[in-house]
């Protein structure tokens, strides 16, 4: 059970003791959705998120019994540009090794950032979720508030495309090398191809699961701040379908707990 739950415009959001009962409530609201869209339709698109504050996310989903993983297409945010699929970086490889690889799933379709034509991969990829459109989307909030890869100087709460060819920002960069991808941040790639912000809004359902001390102004701005471009994050205040999972660390400048 949560230790807090509220609402922040049209927002559910919950806080959790720890990150590993974050991760369970966050996958259950998950499953809950992916087993309601299979009764439902007979399958289900979902798209993932790839980063480590995914892990127990993914770790409890993958060892969920009661999905049909065989009715499941999955999907993922974003992708670094120039990567290839098996760099340790890449969060194709990410996916697989954390969920595509253990669980029998109907397909799992790749963001290929290595593609020689960025752009042309961008409306390869909105074409296919065009064709199955996700009924979840799986998220994180960055420590710049981006999500997916839309930082700050690259959103735009009306862009008209679902996919996109994006330039990263320092903070989001240096992101990377925090999470342990990257050594250096001269390593980091300055660009990557992004599902939109307007394409999650769109999407009935989102699970935001963000743990960690990093991500704690973040999470403040999100839920505190304007709703306006400077904090992607902020958007899904507007999702009717959203679930934010928090944890202690991450929902410590709230306040709610500072008063």
């Amino acid at each position: 059970m949560p230790e807090d739950h509220f609402v922040t415009d049209h927002l559910l959001v919950s806080v959790h003791p720890t990150r590993r009962s974050l991760g369970l409530a966050s996958a259950q609201a998950a499953s809950a959705i992916i087993r309601a869209a299979i009764g439902k339709e007979g399958s289900a698109a979902v798209v993932f998120a790839a980063a480590p504050s995914q892990n127990e996310f993914l770790a409890q989903l993958r060892a969920d019994s009661s999905i049909d993983w065989r009715c499941v297409t999955a999907f993922h945010l974003d992708e670094y540009a120039g990567l290839p699929a098996s760099h340790p970086a890449s969060f194709r490889r990410f996916l697989r090794e954390r969920l595509v690889d253990h669980v029998p799933l109907a397909a799992f379709h790749e963001l290929a950032g290595d593609a020689l034509d960025l752009e042309a991969e961008a409306n390869r990829y909105q074409r296919l979720l065009a064709g199955q459109p996700p009924v979840l989307v799986a998220l994180d909030i960055g420590e710049n508030g981006h999500l997916a890869f839309i930082d700050p100087g690259e959103c735009d709460f009306h862009d008209t495309r679902d996919v996109r060819v994006v330039h990263l920002d320092d903070v989001c960069r240096r992101q990377q090398v925090h999470d342990g991808a990257f050594q250096r941040f001269d390593d980091v790639p300055r660009r990557a191809l992004s599902l939109t912000v307007p394409f999650f809004l769109r999407t009935p359902h989102a699970v935001v699961t963000v743990p960690g001390s990093a991500k704690r102004q973040a999470v403040r701005d999100a839920l505190e701040g304007p709703v306006d471009p400077r904090c992607p994050a902020s958007a899904m205040r507007r999702h009717p379908g959203a679930a934010l999972f928090l944890d202690r660390d991450s929902a410590a400048l709230l306040r709610r707990y500072n008063v």
